[in-house]
């Protein structure tokens, strides 16, 4: 079935976002030492795997080989999410995670219990079927069941959470401009999410087009950091 426009430009975008991953890591391995850097690591490597893996659905007409990429782009949206919550709660300009190490921990379990779930979805029917006799579709198309929506509310709280954090830095005026952004970007990558989630089940999505926005900004921050210290240097 040939891809329309729409399609090919959605795969397309998909696999520069996973391709901008290079300059984000090297730029976050350069500050790793620094505020979040390390969560912000995971956050730009999970934007990448699932953005590589969205693409991939359409380099194979096999059902079975999209939703094994499908399973892989659930992989990369958990690490995303978790690196997400990391970085906004490890970020100084958020308020303090209440509970950090239980909360962290937490969260770090549930994450890796999603993993195995979603990559061992072929042996069971916890996360979704593909209905028999489905039309082609560049993407994996899919029948969801409950580990499809409990995974969607995971990502819900793992983006949610972050957001949250990043809202009350905004509203106590706290490293502006970029909890304003953060805040925006990452509202919008719920709403992507979930709307990407429940009206088009599988692995058709623009969500991880929104969350590498978000690894966007952080790679203007950082490097605004860098020119600015450069220039305090050669002025000073």
């Amino acid at each position: 079935m040939p891809n329309s426009p729409a399609v090919e430009a959605l795969t397309v975008v998909s696999a520069l976002a996973a391709l901008s991953t290079y300059p984000y890591v090297a730029t976050a391995i350069a500050y790793r030492r620094r505020d979040n850097g390390l969560s912000y690591i995971l956050l730009v490597l999970g934007v990448g795997i699932w953005s590589a893996m969205v693409a991939a659905q359409v380099l194979s007409t096999r059902p079975l080989v999209k939703t094994f990429f499908l399973a892989l782009s659930v992989v990369g949206a958990l690490l995303a999410g978790l690196g997400w919550f990391l970085f906004a709660g490890t970020a100084s300009s958020t308020p303090p995670v209440p509970s950090q190490r239980l909360t962290y921990g937490g969260l770090a379990v549930l994450v890796g219990l999603d993993v195995a779930l979603a990559v061992t979805s072929p042996i069971h029917d916890l996360y979704w079927v593909a209905p028999a006799g489905a039309p082609g579709s560049a993407f994996a198309v899919v029948a969801p069941r409950i580990g499809y929506w409990l995974h969607t509310v995971l990502l819900v709280l793992l983006f949610g959470g972050g957001t949250l954090l990043f809202a009350a830095g905004w509203e106590e005026g706290t490293g502006l401009p970029y909890t304003r952004a953060y805040t925006v970007v990452g509202t919008a990558t719920i709403i992507a999410l979930v709307g990407s989630n429940v009206f088009a089940p599988g692995g058709l999505t623009v969500a991880p087009l929104a969350a590498v926005t978000l690894t966007t900004i952080g790679w203007v921050q950082a490097r605004r950091g860098r020119v600015l210290g450069r220039l305090r240097a050669v002025l000073g």
